[in-house]
């Protein structure tokens, strides 16, 4: 590309520029970058992240064709034959090909790729944070809110792809590199300019973006609910007697390969035979409840096929 053709592009990297030095104070919840792309639960949130990336993407674009096509002078290529014939014959001049590229934009509007590049992460962004917002708000939500911006830019690069433990999530990280990888083929095909304005997009690439935003907020509308015990029965266990667990989200999970139950403790040791029925759980108490034949209180918990763990219940063993 030539020198005046990289000053263009330059000044259209301008706009993207004033918004990415944010990122130095992300860490600040002050900060403008940050109230742009923070979730409703304090974490940076990875469909916001995308609506902004797309954003900056298409606007750093038309700020260089707006500025090759209204402020520089027009190059002779475009006017000294037919219109129809001006892309060839502006071959290898980008400044010329950047006017001609404007010219069309203006008149042939913006391609229906790009209305799914910028809808379909705003999109997921709305229901995303709707989502989001439920479950920071319910009180029997796995969702937590993050209290702590504690860790600086790379943490808040990390929560991007990352679930609210610290782990990677599959879906957040295939919606990311679908994402970049549709990012640096706009990018580079862009600074090939053709005459036509802005790149076309592949097909696959717009599919493959689509669909990893349509898993990404799939994966978000499973809503766990965080599981508790209301009650046991009966009232006083017995070493290898049945009893019922009776609680909210403590039963198997339908998408497990193997439809895993729940994991039934008493002060740690497992109980046995655990099945489902109605609701609720059937397992067989722990040998060794009781110390001296005399009753003792000790504490029930359940680990749900989810992944959520009760709270102490207190259950009297004889």
């Amino acid at each position: 590309m030539s020198l005046v053709g990289l000053a263009l592009v330059a000044a259209g990297v301008v706009v993207v520029v004033l918004a990415l030095v944010q990122l130095i104070s992300l860490a600040a919840p002050s900060s403008f970058l940050a109230t742009v792309i923070l979730g409703e639960d304090g974490r940076t949130s990875t469909s916001k992240t995308f609506i902004l990336l797309w954003t900056l993407l298409v606007a750093w674009a038309l700020v260089t064709l707006l500025i090759a096509g209204e402020f520089a002078p027009t190059h002779a290529c475009i006017t000294s034959g037919p219109a129809a014939a001006a892309v060839n014959r502006c071959r290898g001049d980008e400044v010329a090909l950047m006017q001609l590229g404007w010219t069309h934009f203006l008149h042939g509007g913006l391609a229906g790729s790009y209305l799914l590049l910028l809808g379909v992460p705003a999109a997921a962004g709305v229901a995303a944070k709707g989502i989001t917002q439920a479950q920071a708000q319910s009180p029997t939500a796995v969702k937590t809110v993050k209290q702590s911006t504690k860790g600086g830019l790379l943490a808040r690069i990390a929560e991007i792809f990352s679930s609210d433990d610290g782990s990677t999530d599959v879906a957040d990280f295939q919606y990311l590199i679908f994402n970049l990888i549709t990012a640096a083929y706009f990018v580079s095909e862009f600074l090939k300019p053709s005459g036509n304005g802005l790149p076309s997009i592949p097909d696959t690439l717009l599919g493959l973006t689509s669909v990893s935003a349509g898993l990404y907020v799939g994966k978000k509308a499973v809503t766990r609910s965080q599981p508790s015990v209301t009650g046991v029965f009966p009232s006083i266990l017995q070493d290898g007697q049945p009893f019922t667990v009776v609680g909210t989200g403590l039963t198997v999970d339908p998408s497990a390969p193997t439809n895993a139950l729940a994991l039934v403790t008493i002060d740690g040791v497992p109980a046995t035979v655990v099945r489902e029925e109605n609701g609720n759980l059937i397992a067989t108490a722990p040998a060794n409840l009781a110390v001296g034949g005399q009753p003792v209180t000790r504490q029930l918990q359940v680990l749900s096929p989810y992944g959520g763990m009760t709270s102490n219940f207190s259950v009297q063993c004889l």
